[in-house]
């Protein structure tokens, strides 16, 4: 019996160690450990820790966070962006890669991939645009954002790069986000730019795709 109080006085012990990210609440009761990372354009982008240390990244809608609690992490088992980063390219080893040429006078792109529920794909992308004769962008799209609901993604900047799965499929935001997304539909990717007229576009971005 004075074993199992040991063992469990141990356990407890190591969680409690563990537990000194930051922690985010959903609203339908779910609690992530980790750090934020950042928040831009209604969404929370979060760094997910398992066991103490970095498991994954993820992004939540605002409307999903009911609070988010700010704690002092341990400090031997912060990540840098050059680690981060790191991890992220380890991932993209032994994958294959397309390069595609998004050209901001069409409004989306086939890249002639096939994607399976499951799958984790990464996105790269370089270079700019305009989306007007004044307004120059990169991935991210405009600085400050314009709604608009003819746009494919009306609450995301003004010339960023999205994708969808299939022809008919809900468009999702990429930007500079080299983070893994996880498939969960399968179906063709295509690429392209969140924008409503593109007559006045010119220039274009280069997505490289891992898969």
């Amino acid at each position: 019996m004075k074993k199992s109080y040991i063992i469990f006085f141990l356990l407890l012990l190591l969680l409690k160690c563990n537990l000194k990210g930051d922690l985010l609440y959903t609203t339908d009761g779910k609690i992530y450990d980790g750090k934020l990372v950042a928040f831009k354009f209604n969404t929370i982008y979060f760094n997910v820790y398992k066991y103490g240390k970095f498991f994954r990244s993820k992004r939540f809608p605002l409307f999903l966070v009911s609070r988010i609690d700010f704690n002092k992490p341990q400090k031997d088992k912060l990540l840098s962006s050059f680690d981060i980063e790191s991890y992220y390219k380890k991932i993209q080893k032994g994958k294959r890669v397309v390069k595609i040429i998004l050209n901001a006078t069409k409004k989306w792109t086939d890249t002639g991939i096939n994607l399976k529920i499951g799958q984790n794909i990464l996105f790269s992308v370089s270079g700019y645009i305009h989306i007007n004769k004044k307004t120059k962008v990169f991935q991210n799209g405009e600085l400050i954002l314009t709604w608009n609901n003819k746009k494919p993604i009306q609450n995301q900047p003004t010339g960023a790069v999205i994708v969808k799965i299939g022809e008919n499929g809900q468009p999702f935001y990429v930007g500079n986000d080299k983070a893994p997304f996880h498939i969960s539909s399968k179906g063709r990717l295509y690429v392209g730019i969140n924008d409503f007229n593109f007559e006045d576009n010119s220039g274009q971005f280069l997505v490289t795709i891992y898969y």
